[in-house]
């Protein structure tokens, strides 16, 4: 590598000789990907997106977004779930962004595109919602977002993909592509979610991208009933939704992957939560 530092990312110093190593052993990302698979209580979180949605004059609030919001709190109190791997070096991410695929209608052969939307550590629920509602907004309009532009423009010369993309590979293996690439690639980021809830799918693993730096992939189920507690001494059918996660697991560690995971789900299940700036809980 040409540069210790990337335009994205700043590489991590002072690591544990065992974590420092991990990426001298394991050289790709899927080769060091663990799996993390849980039903969501979502019964308080529908109550949550109703009641927000019947107070709001704009903003659109949706489970998915509860979703988005609980990871961005849980990124922004676990800053190390923010790192990627180059090479064999481990970086923190310069910002935390989320991408997903927007589909631009309900149909088959409607145009997919991709969302990428940056974050504000500090963004509480109702920030993030307006940025979810905002981006989805812009990628379901006609409107042809700088990704699309490129990977059109790559296509339609001759032999342009391979250029295109083998340029980029050789740029990046020495830290010094250029930060505008970078900027709009929506797998150089934070996690990558796969909302198939929304199709009425059930959620299946899903593998890490080897191109770009996202070292957390976030598949979303369809929503079913299931007998569950509802208080003390209480069950009844509650609602529920299955996640399923793949995490590169170079980036830190089983104990802090176990309290992550504990913290989104206490925040998808109490959304409310959400409504206060990080550090509060």
């Amino acid at each position: 590598m040409l540069f210790v530092d990337r335009p994205d990312g700043r590489r991590v110093r002072g690591l544990k000789a065992f974590q420092a190593v991990m990426p001298y052993l394991l050289r790709g990302r899927n080769e060091s990907a663990v799996y993390f698979e849980k039903d969501f209580d979502v019964e308080n979180a529908i109550r949550y997106v109703h009641a927000k949605n019947v107070a709001s004059n704009s903003t659109r609030f949706s489970l998915f977004g509860v979703f988005l919001a609980a990871a961005l709190r849980t990124v922004a109190e676990k800053p190390d779930l923010n790192r990627f791997v180059h090479r064999r070096g481990i970086y923190a991410r310069e910002e935390i962004a989320f991408s997903f695929v927007v589909k631009k209608r309900l149909a088959e052969e409607a145009e997919e595109t991709n969302a990428k939307i940056r974050f504000d550590p500090s963004d509480t629920i109702d920030e993030a919602m307006g940025r979810i509602d905002t981006a989805i907004a812009f990628a379901k309009s006609e409107v042809e977002g700088a990704d699309d532009r490129e990977v059109r423009i790559a296509h339609s010369i001759p032999g342009g993909k391979a250029c295109v993309t083998g340029l980029f590979r050789l740029l990046d293996r020495f830290n010094i592509a250029p930060a505008w690439m970078i900027k709009n690639d929506p797998l150089f980021s934070t996690a990558y979610f796969a909302n198939l809830g929304s199709l009425g799918l059930d959620a299946p693993y899903h593998h890490l991208y080897e191109w770009g730096t996202a070292s957390i992939f976030v598949v979303i189920g369809r929503m079913f009933t299931k007998e569950g507690s509802r208080g003390e001494s209480q069950t009844g059918r509650r609602h529920f939704i299955n996640i399923k996660v793949t995490v590169d697991e170079r980036i830190s560690e089983g104990i802090y992957f176990a309290h992550a995971a504990s913290l989104f789900q206490r925040l998808v299940q109490k959304p409310e939560l959400l409504e206060v700036r990080p550090g509060s809980l």
